[in-house]
């Protein structure tokens, strides 16, 4: 999908509200991200709403930030995740004339979370949902793209409500080291991130030099020549979130900080011009 925001345009993904171990208790402590004309994209798992006991918390929540965003004056625009499949009709947005790509990144797995327990299943499924588009399932972007989110829904019943009770950081952290497995998969997902992304765009978005994604919640950007991989990290523990940040023909990547329980801009991690690939460029990359 196509999209002409108002600059600055702000980029965050994976806020997981409702979800009982995210830094975030409530909206309110994204405002002072907020301030200012302009457009905020938040690029998928935004809040929980998979599961039908999660939905009633997850858009109440959504809700609560949609008008956070319109009291501060910013346009709000929420790209469907595997977390939230269905709080809106975008499941992805190209911006900057085509230079940029953003999606949540669930589209890069056929397991859609390889690390999951129950990564098999969503393996079956979302091969399953594929078949059943035709003979262009696996080649059609939009198609690719509204299977990885079936796949999500009709999943929603094999991993426990994440609305539910109370799970400190700690628990967490144990949960992600078990089975044994788990960590080397979490792990082998985030170094396939960058080359599973640009092969995304040298097939479906030759021109993008950019893609921003969110999913394995691992913040960073890595160039994979010609194109940029940014990943905006998550408000879960234990590795943060970063901002994107386009204004003025140009991508800053800034680490998002808490500060007297709000957050904040902080630090600038890289900085890049936003400039989409030229035709000849685009036709090379993709030949490879």
């Amino acid at each position: 999908m196509s999209l002409t925001p108002t600059e600055p345009i702000l980029i965050l993904s994976d806020l997981h509200l409702g979800h009982r171990a995210s830094r975030i208790t409530h909206p309110d402590q994204l405002a002072p991200l907020l301030h200012g004309p302009g457009t905020v994209i938040f690029n998928g798992d935004t809040s929980e709403m998979r599961n039908p006991e999660d939905r009633q918390v997850g858009r109440k929540l959504a809700a609560d930030l949609a008008r956070i965003c319109h009291q501060a004056g910013r346009k709000a625009f929420f790209v469907n995740g595997n977390h939230d499949p269905t709080v809106s009709n975008m499941n992805h947005l190209d911006l900057a004339d085509g230079a940029v790509l953003v999606t949540h990144g669930d589209i890069l797995f056929l397991g859609v979370a390889p690390w999951s327990r129950d990564a098999g299943h969503y393996l079956k499924k979302h091969r399953q949902i594929l078949d059943g588009l035709g003979p262009d399932g696996y080649t059609d972007f939009e198609k690719r793209l509204f299977a990885s989110k079936r796949t999500s829904i009709e999943l929603q019943m094999l991993e426990e409500p994440l609305t539910r009770g109370r799970s400190p950081g700690f628990r967490l952290f144990i949960r992600n080291c078990w089975p044994p497995w788990r960590p080397l998969m979490i792990i082998k997902a985030w170094c396939e991130v960058p080359g599973r992304a640009a092969y995304l765009a040298r097939v479906f978005r030759p021109r993008a030099r950019f893609i921003i994604v969110g999913h394995t919640h691992c913040p960073g950007a890595w160039e994979v020549p010609p194109r940029v991989i940014i990943n905006t990290g998550s408000f879960v523990p234990y590795f943060g979130a970063c901002a994107a940040i386009i204004e003025s023909g140009r991508i800053e990547v800034r680490r998002i900080d808490f500060d007297q329980r709000q957050f904040v801009i902080g630090k600038l991690l890289r900085k890049f011009a936003v400039e989409p690939l030229s035709m000849n460029s685009a036709q090379a990359t993709k030949g490879r």
